[in-house]
């Protein structure tokens, strides 16, 4: 699949190194990316939706046409499961698509204001990572019982008594990944514990909307440039198996 065109992917799971950065305070100002350096961090992230071998199936609520996008393989392929269970003769599919293209198509529609479907985009985050998110957001608010978005986890440490990002060195470069399964970051953070033990109990995991990292990347500032361009997105790690079948049977 040629949308998928940077196997960067693994760059979260597989550490040669640990770093700490200390690119930006702890906050997310504004930050510079191009419309193509945004479509090349999303493409590196596959979701899924459903539909058949002509098109994509658009969900009905409200007389409202909805594009359904499902963060986890396997929630995609229960509601693929139940809708051939109520009509068998009913042919549909998972589709693996980069979340890129889902981007784009909810921009296109913004910048038309078209009143064709569809109407509305929905992402489904998967039941664990939102208990997991909801969890860390009730340490800093006791009262807040859902979560509100698409949870990214990553990790921040102190270091001289200021806090910061956890990065990674990998081919001679520096990320900043945010992971979209906290059972992934818990490996880097297990890593680094290994190889910095000093700094093992600084450690923090902490939670944030996707949305808000896309609209961050949006807005123009040239001064966070640097800390934009090293911010990497890491999918969960049954995503990623996906990725990988895709991939290799591209070849």
């Amino acid at each position: 699949m040629k949308l998928f065109i940077h196997r960067s992917i693994t760059i979260g799971l597989i550490v040669s190194s640990i770093i700490i950065s200390s690119l930006l305070d702890n906050k997310f100002n504004a930050l510079a990316l191009t419309p193509e350096q945004i479509m090349q961090k999303l493409n590196q992230i596959p979701v899924f939706t459903i539909g058949n071998s002509k098109e994509i199936l658009l969900s009905d609520n409200d007389n409202k046409k909805i594009f359904v996008t499902y963060l986890n393989h396997q929630d995609a392929q229960q509601v693929v499961e139940n809708i051939t269970k109520e009509n068998p003769e009913r042919q549909v599919k998972v589709i693996t698509i980069p979340l890129g293209k889902v981007y784009q198509l909810l921009k296109d529609k913004q910048k038309s204001e078209s009143q064709g479907p569809p109407d509305l985009f929905t992402f489904v985050p998967g039941k664990k990572q939102l208990t997991s998110a909801l969890s860390i957001l009730k340490k800093e608010d006791p009262t807040a019982d859902t979560f509100p978005g698409i949870p990214l986890f990553y990790g921040m440490v102190t270091v001289d008594k200021k806090k910061t990002f956890l990065s990674i060195n990998y081919d001679k470069e520096s990320f900043t990944p945010f992971y979209f399964e906290r059972e992934s970051l818990q490996k880097l953070i297990e890593t680094i514990k290994k190889q910095q033990p000093e700094l093992a109990s600084s450690i923090e995991v902490k939670v944030t909307q996707l949305e808000g990292i896309l609209s961050a990347f949006e807005k123009n500032d040239k001064e966070q440039e640097r800390f934009a361009k090293s911010v990497v997105l890491v999918p969960s790690e049954d995503s990623a198996k996906k990725l990988l079948e895709i991939l290799k049977e591209d070849k």
